[in-house]
């Protein structure tokens, strides 16, 4: 075999290279949009997803941020703001915009800052003030249905059906005396719920609800993580916050939790900041409001024990007259309770957890 100049073989070796593997390495990176923000690798852009107007409502305009990192990984998406007056998250997703580099992200991050606009603007609890629908309900939403409808819809193209996984943030709404929780939904997918689960313990509060009752349907798959969940994607739903407050601990143990993940998912350098083994709810209830109307009473606080047959809150008419007694239904652990007074049927009381 003829032998070649050390020179000629490096000149040989590179070409090979360059008509193979660099290619490869280039396809492997690509652009992405969502909504009117477009990048290219290494590129960071902040933009709207833009949700067309209705017959009762005007546009609204969705604020993103797209990360495209330098390096090949999976595609997260952060979503804040489902709940328009729950804070932390939302300033949590602020300050991961601006301190994301694109030349340390493996893979790509999406930041939906504030999903529900109108609630945010408005300062309303749980609803859309166009449509009074609970945005968390109404997904995948609809193309040409009420602004919450609208919204879901947009996000659900732009956002969930763009994303390898996907983190929904939430915390206590301003009604909500709440401690830090979040869901894993199990799916019967045994790989899918694997990576979910690991996305659960990685993300390591203190508490993890085991939901296994989430619709099925996916035409009605209610909530944001149950829609990327049955599209085979893992996600769960945090609860990090209280009372609509914006503690600064609440906004950093969202940004831990997050960057949790990206490290998980090897999107950043580093190991997981693991503080704590959590404690998984098997069985929790939520006690709603059989009355139309009324002023609610609470007795206990988030993460009290609680025993099996407790007084936890009660609810009464505009002149005090007592209508309903809220009893624990077994020893658990207070999830959230309501702390203000207002009051309608079918809205929760508490959610009491049991280990």
């Amino acid at each position: 075999m003829k032998s070649y100049p050390a020179q000629y073989r490096r000149y040989i070796l590179f070409t090979l290279l360059s008509l193979f593997v660099f290619p490869c390495y280039l396809i492997s990176q690509s652009n992405l949009t969502v909504g009117e923000v477009s990048t290219a690798p290494g590129e960071k852009k902040s933009g709207y997803i833009i949700v067309p107007g209705g017959d009762d409502d005007g546009p609204v305009k969705v604020p993103v941020t797209v990360i495209n990192g330098k390096k090949e990984g999976p595609t997260l998406a952060l979503v804040a703001g489902v709940h328009g007056y729950e804070y932390p998250p939302v300033l949590a997703m602020t300050k991961l915009s601006m301190e994301l580099n694109p030349s340390d992200i493996s893979g790509k991050v999406i930041i939906v800052h504030v999903a529900n606009i109108p609630s945010f603007l408005r300062r309303t609890v749980y609803y859309n003030p166009y449509d009074w629908q609970n945005f968390n309900r109404v997904f995948p939403g609809k193309i040409d249905g009420t602004s919450s409808e609208r919204i879901a819809w947009q996000i659900t193209k732009e956002v969930i059906d763009k994303c390898d996984y996907l983190i929904d943030n939430h915390c206590g709404d301003g009604n909500e005396d709440l401690m830090r929780y979040l869901y894993f939904t199990e799916t019967g997918n045994p790989e899918l719920d694997k990576k979910t689960k690991d996305l659960a313990v990685n993300f390591n509060l203190q508490v993890i609800v085991h939901e296994t009752g989430r619709t099925k349907d996916l035409q009605n798959s209610m909530y944001v993580s149950n829609t990327a969940l049955l599209r085979g994607k893992p996600a769960i739903s945090t609860e990090v916050g209280k009372l609509g407050q914006t503690d600064e601990s609440d906004v950093n143990e969202v940004l831990r939790g997050n960057y949790n993940i990206m490290k998980h998912l090897k999107m950043i350098e580093g190991e997981p900041d693991i503080l704590f083994e959590s404690v998984w709810v098997e069985e929790y209830q939520i006690i709603r409001s059989e009355h139309q109307e009324g002023l609610y009473f609470p007795l206990v606080s988030r993460a009290d024990h609680v025993q099996k047959g407790q007084l936890v809150g009660y609810l009464t008419d505009y002149f005090g007259n007592r209508l309903q007694d809220v009893i624990s239904p077994y020893d658990g652990i207070v999830l959230y309770i309501i702390a203000t007074p207002p009051m309608t049927e079918g809205e929760p009381m508490v959610m009491i957890g049991r280990f």
